[in-house]
């Protein structure tokens, strides 16, 4: 595997070189350790992964809560099927949900419909959950990557009309579950850069890529969401002194990625 390093705009009055960390996967790398180290794929870019603070469960520690039963209580005329992309029939009234959904979600020309057809039949992700109603009537898709290792929850579509009734919080529970079933070690559901994504943090098991590990800290990840300083985050007093001791010199001994060059 290489890494890239992607510029970004520097600040030279506060001595910031700001870069973007790219990976590209080459015959014979593991998608579970690009994935273990910070990683995820590029929807865009088959083989290219970028370094994000990405969220996972860790399986081995995932048990139902109070919240998940009531979530699937309340979801229980839902049904769900685990699909091959190869074999999915991404349809017109696909489209037009997905469409919809995202327009409304993400806001107008922030997911296209050149981009979603591209999640549905690129070479990036490999399975779709499809979610029904109790007339048998396709109103969710969920698109994922899978191996015998992993699951990762990439990207959700549901039918507007269930905004207010939990479907979305169905859909990542049973990807969740259906991964811990099948005995994989791992879901990785995304990114956390903004209190709005928290609600992926309502699974036994949960922890967060920090930039050198995967920490279970909750208040850590809270407390990043409302850093205000813009100096690097190592460089960061208060964050290294109410999370790591204020040792930097430790924190640089025990983790990271080792690579060679």
């Amino acid at each position: 595997m290489k890494l890239f390093f992607s510029e970004f705009k520097a600040d030279y009055d506060k001595y910031h070189f700001p870069y973007q960390v790219w990976l590209l996967k080459e015959e014979g790398d593991e998608e579970n350790k690009i994935y273990e180290n910070g990683f995820l794929p590029i929807r865009s870019l088959p083989n290219v992964y970028y370094l994000s603070r990405g969220l996972r469960v860790n399986l081995s520690q995932f048990e139902l809560s109070s919240e998940n039963r009531r979530i699937l209580k309340k979801t229980e005329n839902f049904t769900a099927k685990m699909v091959s992309l190869t074999e999915f029939d991404y349809r017109a009234d696909v489209q037009k949900l997905c469409r919809d959904y995202a327009e409304e979600r993400l806001g107008k020309d922030i997911f296209p419909v050149p981009a979603i057809r591209s999640v549905f039949t690129g070479q990036v992700y490999n399975r779709v959950f499809v979610f029904k109603d109790q007339d048998k009537k396709p109103v969710g898709y969920a698109v994922c990557f899978a191996n015998n290792q992993l699951l990762q929850y990439a990207h959700a579509f549901y039918d507007l009309k269930y905004l207010s009734g939990s479907l979305g919080a169905r859909m990542m529970l049973e990807a969740v579950s259906w991964a811990k079933d099948k005995g994989c070690e791992f879901v990785y559901l995304g990114t956390c850069y903004d209190e709005g994504a928290l609600y992926k943090t309502e699974f036994s098991g949960v922890e967060f890529f920090n930039g050198f590990s995967w920490s279970k800290n909750l208040a850590e990840l809270k407390a990043l969401l409302k850093r205000g300083s813009e100096e690097y985050l190592l460089r960061d007093k208060d964050y290294l002194e109410s999370f790591h001791e204020g040792d930097l010199h430790e924190l640089l001994s025990n983790y990271g990625i080792r690579v060679n060059l």
